[in-house]
């Protein structure tokens, strides 16, 4: 086991990550990379099958975020507690549906890209006009609270508010969550920028593809920072199902780290749930 700078609290932040690394990272690479494939084989048959504009606009924005959302809980599960590959692909549809919602409301770019589907014109009055800071703002905040949703939702079986007890429980936790939005904002900027770049260079699709290859490693990444970060915030759920930072309850619209959907099914994490906490270490 890799766990450094072990102290009453629970593990490091960076002992989570690498532990973690080591002992689920291959398995969780699996899962980002098959996400990828079908994300890009769902645009392909969204793309053939829709010809109004608009309407392929919203239904690329729906199967994709359903998709990310499906893929982010399948790989939180799997670092957050112990079950086999079957068992973490079953996410509980109301994590699901709580994430894939939230992540969509909380993403300004993806809220402007919408409204060029039906409104070309407020499209770019909204990018060049006076409103574009104000956006911008809006932006950066919703991408620190969206950075903290998924392990909010499928750890801790909460949902914004739950989200937000995160991003404010401290200001080491809310500096990591708006540095790990803003890298992975940045790193699928710069994927995307060399995918069509390398299309346009070489004409050819599997070049295309070599490249967005590498956007698996980084979503991996962000993955593994964003559970080390969940678990050393002082709103973290531990395994007897009390938060971090003040041995009570564990949030009100939460439940027990148990991987149920609602908290109530398996009671206590650790006692009678199939999901029991990964490590006795990770305990507050």
């Amino acid at each position: 086991m890799i766990i450094e700078g072990v102290r009453p609290g629970g593990a490091s932040w960076w002992g989570i990550f690498a532990e973690r690394a080591v002992a689920r990272g291959p398995l969780v690479l699996l899962v980002v990379a098959v996400g990828a494939v079908l994300q890009l084989a769902a645009g392909v048959v969204v793309a053939g099958l829709v010809p109004a504009f608009w309407l392929l606009r919203l239904l690329s924005v729906a199967v994709a975020t359903l998709l990310v959302s499906f893929e982010y809980g399948v790989a939180l599960r799997l670092l957050a507690f112990r079950p086999g590959l079957g068992s973490a692909l079953r996410v509980p549809p109301r994590q699901l549906g709580l994430m894939a919602g939230w992540s969509v409301l909380l993403s300004v770019p993806t809220l402007v890209d919408l409204c060029a589907a039906f409104r070309p014109d407020l499209y770019f009055d909204l990018l060049r006009g006076p409103l574009r800071w104000p956006l911008l703002a809006l932006g950066a905040f919703g991408g620190a609270l969206a950075a903290a949703l998924p392990a909010a939702v499928f750890v801790a079986g909460g949902g914004l508010q739950a989200a937000w007890r995160l991003l404010s429980s401290g200001w080491a936790t809310a500096l990591r969550l708006c540095a790990i939005a803003l890298f992975g904002c940045v790193a699928g900027l710069l994927v995307q920028q060399w995918s069509v770049e390398a299309l346009w260079r070489s004409r050819s699709l599997v070049a295309m593809f070599a490249v967005d290859a590498l956007a698996a490693p980084v979503h991996l990444l962000v993955l593994l920072l964003l559970f080390a970060t969940y678990r050393r915030s002082p709103a973290a759920v531990g395994p007897d199902g009390s938060d971090g930072s003040n041995g009570g309850p564990g949030g009100s619209d939460g439940g027990p780290e148990d991987g149920s959907a609602d908290g109530s099914a398996g009671g206590t994490a650790g006692a009678g749930s199939a999901y029991p906490p990964v490590d006795a270490a990770f305990g507050r």
